[in-house]
């Protein structure tokens, strides 16, 4: 079938679907490694801090039960932001077409929506330093508020990775990671998550058989204890986080997934295709994660 000013838009559509969401899909995505991906339905999500009680008090024959209460705290709003791309196809480029250029389209349009999706969701974490959240504080701070008193830290002192400064950081997230009442959490780490140039001395470190850095025959007691996760769109190539999966609050909500469509306007055979998506990401807590901004 000859390419038409009636059907070339929907000719090429099906092909440039495909190719749009080849594109997207061409490497496994990172930011769901650390983000719980959810669906949502409404323009916005919310989530809500209370504390809970405090520890139990011991009771005297025959005396009252002590009575507790409950602190408000933080809203959590997740709003969701649109995002889309269109590019426009003229019926000669179609017909002329000799070095696949009108391939090329849909597959730049697929990549920069993955782009766009990694490089927002990292954000949270590229400026999880410097930028207030929902407790008036960053998310890696030495003085998160608790609801019932006093703080709490999961900051970790400047320090390059290594086989002390993460033996350190795993203590830490241990005893530091305190509840709104000032419990202790009993936070475990799982992944270590570090920028690409610090990839291979997190493996080195993770999967040496004795202790790495040193001179030493002691065996490496943290050995197959945490996955490493890179994230190829953190900023700063000397941060490095731990996380939490069973604690960790960061989300990222679809509202509407990545979608392609298209039209054609009749009277100057130009065919327009189009990317959209609708989706938001945040923190809901700080807990389950530590960070370090490295040497």
């Amino acid at each position: 079938m000859s390419l038409q000013s009636t059907n070339f838009q929907q000719l090429l559509e099906p092909k440039f679907r495909k190719l749009f969401f080849e594109a997207y899909s061409e490497v496994p995505e990172q930011y769901s490694k650390i983000f719980s991906v959810k669906k949502s339905k409404k323009a916005k999500e919310y989530d809500y801090h209370v504390s809970g009680t405090g520890k139990w008090e011991e009771k005297q024959p025959s005396g009252p039960i002590a009575e507790d209460t409950i602190e408000h705290g933080q809203e959590v709003t997740y709003i969701h932001k649109s995002y889309a791309k269109m590019i426009s196809v003229e019926r000669e480029l179609a017909d002329d077409d000799q070095y696949n250029v009108i391939e090329k389209l849909p597959k730049a349009l697929g990549r920069g929506c993955r782009v766009t999706v990694e490089e927002t969701a990292i954000s949270v974490i590229n400026n999880g330093f410097t930028t207030n959240g929902y407790d008036g504080v960053p998310l890696f701070s030495a003085a998160h508020p608790l609801l019932r008193g006093g703080t709490a830290s999961n900051l970790l002192t400047a320090a390059a990775l290594s086989d002390t400064s993460l033996k350190i950081a795993i203590a830490a997230m241990k005893t530091q990671t305190l509840t709104q009442e000032g419990f202790k959490m009993q936070a475990n780490a799982k992944q270590l998550i570090v920028h690409p140039d610090n990839e291979f001395n997190a493996l080195t470190i993770l999967n040496s058989t004795l202790q790495a850095g040193t001179a030493n025959n002691d065996k490496n007691v943290i050995k197959n204890r945490l996955s490493c996760v890179v994230m190829d769109y953190l900023d700063d190539s000397d941060a490095w986080f731990l996380r939490d999966p069973r604690l960790s609050e960061t989300n990222f909500f679809w509202r509407v997934k990545p979608e392609f469509k298209a039209t054609e306007v009749f009277d100057n055979m130009v065919a327009k295709y189009r990317g959209y998506a609708r989706f938001s990401v945040g923190y809901s807590d700080w807990r389950g994660w530590m960070g370090n901004p490295g040497a």
